[in-house]
């Protein structure tokens, strides 16, 4: 079964429109970026220079369809 670690950075003051970011590996390789801010939620994956990002909205319906 594969190990997961996950990982998040928070600013150490309150920056307005700041992301919170979550590191992802799984059996100590990097799977990717996943960022959370105010008005969209990305996923970055580790081989990839561009997120893919979503807004609230579209998260939510995708979450609720499955």
């Amino acid at each position: 079964m594969a190990s997961h670690k996950v990982a998040f950075q928070q600013s150490t003051r309150d920056v307005l429109h700041s992301d919170l970011t979550f590191t992802i590996h799984r059996d100590g390789e990097k799977l990717g970026e996943l960022r959370i801010s105010k008005g969209t939620i990305d996923w970055k994956p580790k081989s990839k220079q561009r997120a893919i990002k979503w807004n609230w909205d579209k998260f939510a319906a995708t979450m609720e369809a499955k």
